[in-house]
């Protein structure tokens, strides 16, 4: 068995290989290659986190605006993540946040600039998942 080390990083989240566990939030996100390498549609994000099995866990989920906005780091420019995460692709990332004018339309950040905005449900975007912190299921 492959034992992963920790260690903190400054800005509170700490890394477990795949995973940034933010301590500040009680979150859990989504930090592999697979956060850069493809852009989907909303619904094919929904489907990516719920089918994702990462570190013992099953119950990940696409992040609300709020948890996106809590790891933008508006100090920086492209991208504008907090230290500590691995993968900081500057690109629109997918919340599920529904945007309350039109219901074919959901909240996302611009993680170049940390800019929120909301976009059409059919836009090709970055996903990044998340879960809050439990003990994994067996």
């Amino acid at each position: 068995m492959r034992k992963i080390v920790l260690f903190l990083i400054t800005a509170g989240v700490l890394m477990a290989g795949e995973m940034a566990q933010d301590d500040r939030t009680g979150l859990i996100w989504q930090d592999n290659r697979f956060v850069e390498s493809e852009r989907v549609t909303y619904s094919q994000a929904e489907k990516i986190c719920k089918e994702l099995r990462l570190g013992g866990f099953s119950d990940w989920r696409i992040p609300t605006i709020r948890e996106l906005l809590s790891i933008v780091d508006y100090k920086k420019y492209d991208p504008a993540i907090l230290d500590g995460f691995s993968i900081g692709e500057s690109s629109y990332y997918w919340s599920s946040t529904q945007y309350m004018g039109d219901p074919d339309k959901v909240w996302g950040i611009d993680f170049k600039d940390g800019a929120a905005d909301a976009n059409g449900k059919a836009y090709d975007r970055r996903v990044r998942c998340v879960r809050t912190m439990t003990a994994p299921k067996k």
